[in-house]
């Protein structure tokens, strides 16, 4: 969310409000990578979810380091790129984050129905 808020800042030329909602945006994703992190060591992802949300980390910290106040002339143009790329990412995440959960849960459903079938077979 800040992500966007700093990428709309700059859009409407708020720069120096947009370094302050970069520097805000770095430690959440920071937290969110950790978080992937996390998920890979219990088992529940791949190990591409952590990468991708360190790529997006990675460009946050690109654009806020580009913004520098030794730059005149306004933000460069890779520094605006860099959060539309990042945002690409996260948004990535998300949507993959609503359509697998619906997978592990379908197969979680038929693993149910065979335990409870030789549960059956084997009282019988």
């Amino acid at each position: 969310m800040l992500g966007l808020v700093a990428l709309l800042a700059d859009l409407s030329g708020a720069h120096a409000f947009a370094l302050v909602m970069l520097l805000g945006a770095i430690p959440a994703a920071f937290a969110f990578t950790l978080d992937c992190y996390g998920d890979v060591l219990h088992a529940r992802c791949g190990l591409w979810r952590p990468l991708v949300a360190g790529a997006g980390l990675t460009l946050f910290v690109l654009s806020a380091a580009l913004r520098s106040q030794a730059v005149v002339g306004g933000v460069p143009r890779v520094a605006v790129s860099a959060i539309i790329l990042s945002l690409f990412l996260y948004g990535a995440l998300a949507v993959d984050r609503l359509v697998v959960p619906t997978r592990a849960t379908r197969r979680r459903a038929v693993r149910i129905d065979r335990q409870s079938t030789e549960t059956e077979r084997l009282a019988a």
